[in-house]
């Protein structure tokens, strides 16, 4: 049997939406300029810009441990079309055509994740003076996923399960969301003894377009019957919410249904003898502090039962839409089609993160950057960042710059990727093996930027070469 459904979704994917996880060759070097206030809103204390200006900005990211494509490369499942197969749908000891794209799930015992987000970044520029620095950046954001959803749930995991066998959900929730961003960096700069400090701050009004949420708000003890059907033994208490103007629509139809601020700050230090092409700067962030209240077009749900109760799964498989879906569990679960609405507003946290950085300079040119994200989760409905830590080293320079991230997602999938810059024009992967094949294709992610900036450089020196001190913008 043919299968389209994965391939779609990674195609969807590739043009609906980490970041491109974090973007690394965007935001780590010094000719970074505006783009660097992403990672640590004082990373541009070190600009050698006297104005830098984003046209665009564009990253998709996408990964999970739930499946993979077998032995695939983008290119593959580009090539595959209606090729793709589903591993558990044939016995183990029968080949696949030749060509075939298979996706299989990945094997039991570890939590699951999932992530697919999106970052464009439209017209943004930044004005950099002696002592300060003052930016505008426009970003639109789609992110979608889940962080530590229980084993339980993978395929190979719920296949083990023998009927009569109870099991535990702890805690969890999923949440997506599509947003745009209009924002004011400020930096402010000093000199201090032994180099210089500056501290930065990110203030964003957010537009929420489209939203969803689910939780699970307590330990669900449940058993497993046959004809899969499910005895929660404990009862339930699960919230869902969604906006309802492209779930009523034959096509997606974003428009505003929430709005919101956010704000990233940062403090950034950077050696004296750093200016100079060796010694080391530092970075402390944390990003994406806010939320968006969803309150146009937007449906708050609730399930909460207090006592044992079975639910079966094969009562909903005729299901023909989303609103036939909810009413049909309403019945199951209520007999009634409505009790599960509570309310017609939510909120929902954007994703928020501690950020290190530090970055060290080997030689003129020569760096080593390290960098850590680690998700803070705020909020009830939050949309859960996947941890990075990344080691990149890089040669830069004004006219060319060479990247070589080495990184490790959620302390699990070890990649390595590459990123260039051309004077004006940037891309990269964090994922390069994604381009040319992987035993299990898990995700890919890709960004690509073009910019424009003085061809003259603020530091005292000139020509490239970066003195101790930053020249005052002459207008």
């Amino acid at each position: 049997m043919k299968y389209t459904f994965f391939l779609t979704i990674l195609l969807c994917c590739c043009f609906f939406v980490s970041h491109g996880q974090e973007q690394l060759g965007l935001r780590t070097e010094n000719y970074a300029g505006v783009n660097s206030i992403f990672l640590n809103p004082a990373n541009n204390l070190t600009s050698p810009f006297q104005w830098d200006v984003n046209l665009i900005a564009a990253g998709q990211f996408i990964d999970n441990n739930f499946g993979g494509f077998q032995n695939a490369s983008i290119g593959d499942l580009l090539n595959a079309r209606e090729e793709v197969f589903l591993a558990t749908d044939f016995p183990s000891d029968q080949q696949f055509p030749a060509g075939a794209v298979v996706f299989d799930f990945n094997e039991a015992g570890e939590d699951k994740f999932a992530t697919i987000t999106t970052v464009v970044t439209g017209p943004a520029f930044m004005l950099n003076f002696e002592n300060h620095s003052f930016g505008l950046f426009t970003n639109f954001r789609a992110v979608v996923g889940g962080q530590k959803i229980p084993a339980v749930l993978g395929y190979y995991d719920y296949k083990s399960v023998a009927p009569g066998q109870d099991y535990s959900l702890s805690q969890a929730g999923i949440a997506g969301m599509a947003w745009s961003e209009l924002g004011l960096n400020y930096l402010f700069k000093a000199e201090i003894a032994n180099g210089n400090i500056g501290v930065g701050f990110n203030l964003k009004y957010l537009r929420g377009y489209e939203s969803f949420f689910l939780r699970n708000n307590t330990d669900l003890q449940v058993t497993k019957m046959d004809f899969d059907s499910l005895t929660f033994e404990n009862g339930a208490d699960i919230a869902f919410g969604f906006t309802s103007s492209s779930v009523d629509e034959e096509a997606v139809n974003l428009q505003e249904n929430g709005t919101g601020f956010g704000f990233d700050i940062g403090l950034t230090y950077a050696s004296s003898e750093y200016m100079d092409g060796y010694g080391i700067k530092l970075g402390l962030s944390i990003l994406d502090i806010g939320k968006i209240k969803f309150d146009e077009n937007t449906e708050n749900h609730r399930i909460n039962i207090n006592q044992p109760f079975i639910f079966s799964p094969r009562n909903l498989e005729d299901v023909t839409d989303f609103r036939d879906g909810l009413a049909q569990l309403n019945e199951e679960l209520f007999s009634d089609t409505t009790t599960t609405f509570i309310g017609a507003t939510y909120e929902v946290s954007l994703p928020t993160a501690l950020s290190l950085q530090a970055d060290v300079a080997i030689q003129e040119n020569l760096y080593v950057n390290t960098t850590l994200m680690q998700r803070i989760p705020i909020g009830r409905n939050a949309i859960e960042r996947g941890n990075l830590f990344a080691l990149t080293p890089r040669y830069e320079s004004r006219w060319i710059s060479a990247f070589l991230p080495i990184s490790v997602y959620n302390w699990k999938n070890l990649q390595v990727g590459t990123a260039v810059r051309l004077a004006f024009l940037t891309i990269g992967t964090e994922n390069i093996g994604s381009f040319f094949g992987q035993q299990s294709l898990t995700g890919t992610d890709f960004y690509a930027a073009i910019k424009i900036n003085p061809f003259k450089l603020g530091w005292k020196n000139g020509g490239g070469k970066k003195g101790k001190a930053m020249e005052c913008y002459e207008f």
